[in-house]
This record gives C-alpha cells, structure tokens and sequence, in this order.
C-alpha cells in the first residue's frame, strides 16, 4: 500500500514516535513535525496531533487492518497516557501496518532500484527512485546496498552523439504516447541491412504505432504500415534523428486509427506465438519443430533459460556434456536465396550465432 495521504502520513510518524518510547505530547508534537518537514511537508499545531492520536485509536486512517477494523468495529490501537503526562503504546495493542515491507523483504528494494538504475533516464523511473524509500520507510544505510548490484551489458552509443541514448528513450516515450492515443506517425528509417545510416538509405515511413518491444538491448517499434497495409518491424534508433512527427491530413490534423480495429485486421495479438523475437509470423510462413543440439559451456547456458514458451528439452547427455531442445517456430517459405533454416528464421539465426560451433540444427519437423 502506498499512503500518500497526508493524515496517515501524520500517523505514521506518530507510531513511530511511541514505538521508540513514546513520551510528553510537545515532545511527540516537536518529532511529527520535524519528520514532516524531513518529508517535505508543512508542520502541524499540537491541536492537529491530539486530533491524529484519537484517529490511531478509532483505526481512522489507511493501514491494511482498515477493512478488518470496520467489519469487526474493533479498536486494535491502543495508547495510555502514563505518569508525566507521557504518552505510551498499551502493551496489549497491535501495531498498525501501513504497507511496510517484511524484515526479509527490506533488501529486495535496494535490489530493484539497482535493476532500474540502468533506466534512470526514463523520467518516471527517476520518480520511482526518489520515492522508493520514502513509500517503504527504508533507511539510506539500507538503500545504499543498492550499489552492490550492478548492470552489465551493452549500453546505446553513437561517437557523434552524446546524448544519443537519451535520444533512443524520448523516442520511446513519443511512441507510447502516440500508440496512448491512436495517431498516426510519418518518420524517415533506415534500414538494418544498410551499414551507413546516410540520408541515401532514408525510406519515408507512415504508420500506425502499435507496441514497443525490447529485446536482446534494442528497443522495437511493430507497426501497421498506413500504404503498404502489413506488419513490420522498426529499430527505434534506426529512425533518422530519432525523430517522430504525427500524420496529418488534408486539414493538418492529426491521422488517427482504432487500435482495437488494426489488432483485429492485423491479428497482432498470435502474430508472435511462433516468433523467437521480435519479427511476427505472416500467412505465408511455415511452422516446425526445430530440433537444436547444445554442447559443453552452451548446454549449461540453455538448460537454465527459456528463450520460447515452445522450448522443450528433447534429450540430455552428461558424457558428452550435450542438450537437445526442440522448438515450435514459424519459417519462411525455403526459396534459392533462402535455403538453410538460418536464412529463414532471423532471430533463431540470432540465437545461435553466438554458440558458434557449440550449437547446431538437427532437425525440423514440419507441424
């Protein structure tokens, strides 16, 4: 439960103040306020906290016993004043729970917040790390175990371009607006198979923005080609100056589509069933059973990971340190230029590339 509301807020701080030993109410009054101020809010009179202590008491705020509370019209919450006018918690009262973590759930945040550090650049995801320890009461000393997990692989990077990463990212964030709202896009894209990304290569796209997928570090674009009327498959920072403008009509207003309309027309939604990555199936592909041999360091890699919900293991043999796995997957049709699986599956030829001669194809059995 995430409590953004400022009474609870109060109260929390209040519980905080009587489980370290609770005390005098100028004294709770002074530590509410100053934890207030800590978290960027203004502080209170000593009126208001005499108002909060007697919501505590009634179970008036949100903690996760709140539906209990009122079902069973208990009081769970109890404080006595003792002598010195201090006051304390009833030790037959139950500690509010407001959301917190477990005791063996406290170090899975600093854990995710190193994960989504490799994602500081995505404005919401800035957010989500400021707030984190806030939301969870988890203390800097706690959070700074986050430096301990560390994400390693290829980063996006053009030597003419410093900011191009964080050019890749807006990019992405536009798409997903304009997929938000069903508005069609025009964009100049060059090819993969072409090396140079020169102005010679530009093909001018309209399309109607569908998903964004991230896979194998790139950032996809799958869309419905306005003229053409296909499906195809965009890398986002192959757009030409990762720029995106809407499509306008005669009027210069903005083109719009039914994405409900295009997912029907397009069958997106299976289009990726038999699709290793992200290049979707089409009516003309053929489906197999794809019988793959792993040997030595790449047997040990497959056996743990599931690169497709088709993967099954076909036989293992610990002599000779091999796995065999089968998958489910659609091929183009075989053609002169296309005649080894490889040629027809770009993601399975992805796959296996980087296994070199640990891994080969040992059958493909039509479904």
């Amino acid at each position: 439960m995430i409590f953004d509301d400022i009474k609870t807020k109060r109260i929390r701080f209040i519980c905080q103040f009587l489980t370290a030993g609770g005390g005098t109410l100028k004294e709770m009054h002074e530590w509410v306020n100053h934890k207030l101020v800590e978290a960027g809010e203004s502080p209170v009179g000593s009126r208001t906290i005499q108002y909060c202590i007697e919501d505590l008491r009634k179970g008036r705020f949100e903690h996760s016993d709140k539906e209990k509370s009122k079902r069973t019209g208990a009081e769970p919450f109890k404080i006595k004043v003792v002598a010195g006018n201090k006051y304390k918690w009833e030790e037959s009262s139950v500690m509010p729970k407001f959301g917190d973590l477990e005791e063996n759930e406290r170090f899975t945040l600093p854990f995710l917040a190193g994960i989504l550090k490799q994602y500081e650049s995505i404005p919401a995801v800035q957010k989500i790390l400021i707030q984190l320890p806030q939301i969870f009461n988890i203390s800097e000393a706690e959070m700074a175990s986050k430096k301990a997990v560390f994400h390693t692989g290829p980063e996006f990077y053009d030597d003419t371009d410093l900011n191009f990463q964080q050019k890749v990212i807006d990019c992405v964030i536009q798409l997903l607006s304009c997929i938000h709202h069903g508005q069609c896009i025009e964009f100049n894209y060059t090819p993969t198979k072409n090396y140079e990304n020169t102005n010679i290569a530009l093909n001018l796209k309209s399309i109607a923005p569908l998903q964004i997928r991230f896979y194998e570090n790139y950032y996809y674009l799958i869309g419905y080609e306005v003229n053409s009327k296909y499906l195809a498959t965009y890398r986002v920072d192959q757009i030409h100056r990762q720029k995106v403008d809407l499509m306008l009509n005669e009027n210069d207003e903005a083109v719009t589509f039914d994405l409900e309309e295009i997912e029907r027309i397009t069958k997106i939604r299976s289009r990726f069933k038999h699709s290793l990555g992200v290049w979707p199936d089409s009516d003309e592909d053929q489906l197999y059973d794809i019988h793959i041999k792993f040997y030595d360091f790449a047997a040990t890699y497959v056996k743990r990971l599931r690169f497709h919900p088709s993967q099954k293991i076909i036989s293992e043999s610990k002599d000779e340190k091999s796995i065999t796995i089968s998958l489910r997957l659609s091929l183009r049709k075989k053609t002169e230029q296309r005649k080894e699986i490889e040629e027809r599956q770009f993601d399975l030829a992805f796959l296996l590339g980087r296994f070199r001669k640990y891994a080969e194809i040992i059958d493909a059995i039509p479904v």
